[in-house]
């Protein structure tokens, strides 16, 4: 195989970053498909290259759920502290208020439940691969 490994590539995990590593991987692959075509044939070399590739992109799977799981795990406890605040405000306001500030507060605890849950989903679609 005539294409070259990436040499450049880095642990930055932002989106430009992928987006860049997907469009050098792309790059391979067509050219790749070229000398296919070409009547280059498969060689061990090509044939580890296209392992080592599909096991980079497996693991950026993986790492990309364990991170969704972060996030909601984090969005799911800044739910549960703007429910504290909601019965903190019942508690301090008046009969009028109080209740607005209740069902917020009950909005906030269901939303921090579906988080979780989101989180335990993507946890167990990582461990799927």
């Amino acid at each position: 195989m005539t294409t070259a490994p990436r040499a450049d590539r880095v642990c930055d995990d932002s989106a430009a970053s992928r987006g860049e590593l997907a469009r050098q991987r792309a790059d391979e692959l067509k050219l790749r498909r070229q000398e296919l075509v070409n009547g280059i044939p498969s060689s061990a070399q090509t044939v580890e290259r296209a392992r080592k590739c599909a096991e980079e992109s497996r693991q950026r799977a993986v790492n990309a759920h364990h991170a969704a799981a972060a996030r909601h795990l984090a969005a799911g406890e800044a739910h549960r502290q703007a429910a504290a605040l909601h019965e903190q405000a019942a508690m301090l306001a008046g009969d009028g208020d109080g209740a607005f500030h209740q069902d917020a507060a009950a909005r906030h605890r269901g939303l921090a439940q579906r988080h979780e849950h989101a989180a335990t989903v993507e946890e167990h679609d990582a461990a799927s691969y």
